[in-house]
């Protein structure tokens, strides 16, 4: 009796044990996800994603109101003293709109810098303090020369914006909807353009500066609310802040993968610094002549000559609106097609946004530069009178095609197409050559119209659009849905990229080599 009471106490010891290993809670990172119940790995929420992108893209809200700031404010500052204005000339004017993208010039290299030092919501709360100094500037201007000094740091500070801001987005978004929040930088910029305009319509150039300054405060203020993006706490080797950032951005602890794949790409890029010949090298050559060409494409489509000459356009349709309602109506279409953008990026994806934005963009100014013909050119007054309806209709739908695609694509590219060893310096790069052409375009496309006509300009802006169309339709490679790191394996492959674009595969035997090694390595899984 006594070795069965043993025996039974031995066995009842050894479940007990079982039991307690069976339900001892296991490492973090030690059961796969694929493990894992469907209701845990299904937990994750994208409201926190959502919050970080709202506090990022208020720097390119700010962006916006100095891009438009000149608009609202010139016819200000041409009043005489007596009036708080300068008496300026209209080569001041000039002056005044493109010391912004000079400024920007700097801010591309600049922040490029700063993200590496301060990291990228430390870069943030430094571009703040630009854009600070920038309106405090403008606001407490006793001459002239201070203006042209304030709008040099807008300049400055909408450079830092164009890059800091897209790559922190791009760094903090799930690869499924990346499309869609990346898209938000840019209509943010749209809203900054339309309050700029609305504002200045009804307050003074001194009091919309204190309003845009007021804004720089509370982009401050919120940047309190977010971390820094989880790539940046892993490459400074910080890996528990890391860990605490993917949580607290995915609402979720079960981000074991996702955390393991950032740091993977992170190892890989630090282990292979990044230099100026990195850049040269076929992986990063290619998508770095890809976001030059975007940058190219978007400038010189011609839409900052558009926007300049929008006022005169509606006169010349016999409108009766005045200017500033005018200005407002442009910033609305803007503002609703760059929203449409966002919204459709995701499903249509990249590639069909830019042939259809580009495509629609050539026909439209070209059709603007054929009214300009005929009203100056040929000085048929009487058939442009007949055709009145066609500057505005082809205004309209130029800026629409580019707010849909050339407005936000080429940025939201540029900071997902680079690995991590040269994103920063390849995006300061980017940046960098697109406000180079800013300023080319807005310093001297009145001494183009005077070379060439305004038919003869905006027949050149359609021309290099039409090449930019067929630069996309066979270069551009899709991005919509793939992970960064996905992306950027399409350039380390033996086989050139764009042989994956559709337009190249019609071209390509179906029984490639490549293709029968896909089928194998199919047929093995």
């Amino acid at each position: 009796m006594s070795d069965y009471s043993n025996r039974l106490r031995k066995k009842m010891s050894e479940s007990t044990r079982e039991n307690l290993a069976s339900n001892s809670y296991p490492p973090i990172g030690s059961v796969p996800s694929e493990t894992l119940p469907e209701q845990r790995r299904e937990q994750s929420s994208n409201k926190r994603q959502y919050l970080a992108v709202f506090a990022a893209t208020l720097g390119n809200f700010l962006m916006g109101t100095c891009i438009a700031w000149s608009g609202p404010a010139i016819p200000g500052l041409k009043l005489p003293e007596d009036e708080d204005g300068f008496n300026i000339t209209d080569s001041e004017g000039s002056w005044i709109g493109s010391l912004m993208p000079l400024g920007a010039l700097l801010g591309g290299p600049l922040a490029g810098a700063m993200i590496e030092k301060f990291g990228k919501k430390g870069s943030m709360f430094v571009n703040a303090g630009v854009y600070s100094v920038a309106y405090l500037l403008i606001v407490v201007a006793p001459a002239l020369w201070m203006i042209y000094i304030g709008r040099f740091f807008c300049g400055l500070a909408t450079g830092m914006s164009s890059l800091i801001c897209p790559v922190y987005v791009a760094e903090i978004s799930k690869a499924e909807i990346r499309g869609f929040l990346g898209s938000g930088v840019q209509v943010m910029v749209t809203f900054g353009v339309l309050f700029s305009i609305a504002i200045g319509a009804v307050l003074s150039w001194r009091w919309l500066s204190v309003v845009c300054l007021s804004g720089v405060l509370i982009w401050s203020l919120i940047l309190l609310l977010i971390p820094d993006s989880p790539a940046q706490y892993i490459s400074k080797k910080k890996y528990r802040e890391a860990r605490e950032s993917l949580e607290w951005l995915r609402e979720s602890i079960y981000v074991d993968d996702e955390f393991e794949e950032i740091q993977r790409g992170v190892d890989e890029s630090q282990s292979r610094s990044g230099s100026i010949s990195d850049l040269f090298k076929s992986q990063n050559l290619a998508p770095l002549i890809i976001s030059m060409y975007l940058m190219l494409g978007q400038q010189l489509s011609g839409m900052n000559a558009v926007i300049f000459y929008v006022v005169d356009i509606f006169n010349a349709a016999g409108s009766s609106i005045p200017p500033s309602i005018e200005s407002i109506i442009v910033g609305f279409v803007q503002v609703l097609a760059t929203i449409l953008g966002a919204l459709v990026m995701d499903k249509l994806g990249r590639r069909m946004l830019l042939n259809v934005s580009s495509s629609l963009m050539v026909l439209s100014i070209s059709a603007l530069g054929l009214y300009f013909y005929i009203k100056i050119n040929l000085g048929n007054a009487e058939l442009a009178t007949k055709i009145q309806v066609l500057p505005v209709a082809s205004l309209s739908i130029f800026v629409f095609a580019f707010s849909v695609g050339f407005g936000p694509i080429p940025w939201l590219m540029m900071s997902e197409l680079f690995s991590p060893e040269i994103r920063s310096l390849a995006s300061s790069l980017a940046t960098t050559f697109n406000w180079t052409l800013a300023f080319v375009v807005t310093k001297f496309f009145s001494d183009l119209v005077s070379l060439i006509s305004e038919a003869g300009s905006f027949w050149v802006f359609g021309g290099i659009t039409g090449l930019t169309f067929l630069f996309c339709l066979l270069f551009v490679p899709e991005t919509k849905g793939r992970s960064l790191e996905g992306i950027q394996s399409l350039f380390r492959s033996s086989r050139p990229y764009f042989l994956e674009i559709g337009v190249w595969k019609l071209c390509r035997p179906s029984n490639s080599d490549d293709d029968q090694a896909l089928v194998v390595e199919d047929q093995e899984a």
